[in-house]
């Protein structure tokens, strides 16, 4: 059972950590004496592998800003409990999104922000690729329509592809999109076990829209996969709607 280490048990301790600290190492020192052995520029080389050398030092000062902010902090991380860590990752989705809309800077500034502090939350399938779908597939009405409550993080996406029984085999997806011609909606359904749509980040507790990717069926021929906006949650309670299982 753990507890405090109190006056007597470090004296009891010392002559052991003494005994192996005497020959210990220090690993940080080994990575410096093996850079000075290279026959190449070792900042050179991070530069060549990250991008250049611009990168590098915008990396370092995102680094720096991160470092300095609460959300961003993984003192905690191991020692969270489910709801926790989702709770923290959540809030350091939410101040890298609020930096970003705050200082006007790049979605690329993001993304480096985004893998410095490693706390996937559920705003990743949002940016990366819920918003990207509708500005590259979008026309311009559907663009006005969507990407403002986007940006505004009034709705928040996921992407819907993986069906349980089908990953990148776009083409062996069994979800439907049938076109209804009397009321002009589409018949989004899941006819299968197998075609369950299956791990889509974020849907599980944050996300309220999913681009569900269906085969779209127009009197009775098959026209492929397609691209779908659907409202999986009430913008109201936060509750599944009608016709959709979480």
């Amino acid at each position: 059972m753990a507890r405090l280490v109190d006056e007597r048990t470090q004296q009891l301790q010392a002559p052991s950590t003494a005994l192996v600290t005497k020959h210990a190492e220090d690993p940080k020192q080994d990575i410096v004496n093996e850079r000075k052995r290279a026959s190449f520029s070792s900042q050179e080389l991070c530069h060549f592998l990250n991008g250049g050398k611009e990168k590098v030092e915008r990396r370092a000062q995102f680094a720096e800003v991160l470092s300095k902010t609460s959300w961003a902090s993984k003192e905690q991380q191991y020692f969270h409990t489910r709801e926790e860590e989702y709770v923290h990752n959540l809030r350091c989705s939410l101040g890298i999104w609020q930096k970003i809309t705050s200082e006007k800077l790049t979605m690329d500034d993001g993304l480096m922000m985004r893998t410095l502090a490693d706390s996937p939350g559920g705003l990743e399938l949002h940016i990366g690729m819920f918003m990207p779908t509708i500005m590259s597939q979008g026309d311009a009405e559907q663009q006005a329509k969507w990407l403002p409550p986007c940006l505004n993080l009034q709705i928040i996406g996921t992407y819907a592809q993986t069906e349980l029984g089908h990953g990148t085999f776009v083409r062996g997806l069994e979800t439907t999109a049938t076109y209804d011609p009397a009321t002009q909606e589409f018949i989004l359904h899941s006819p299968t076990l197998t075609s369950t749509k299956w791990w889509p980040g974020g849907l599980g507790k944050t996300a309220t829209h999913a681009m569900v990717m269906a085969r779209l069926i127009l009197k009775g021929k098959d026209h492929g996969p397609h691209a779908f906006v659907v409202q999986l949650r009430s913008l109201t309670d936060h509750m599944p709607m009608p016709g959709v299982s979480v």
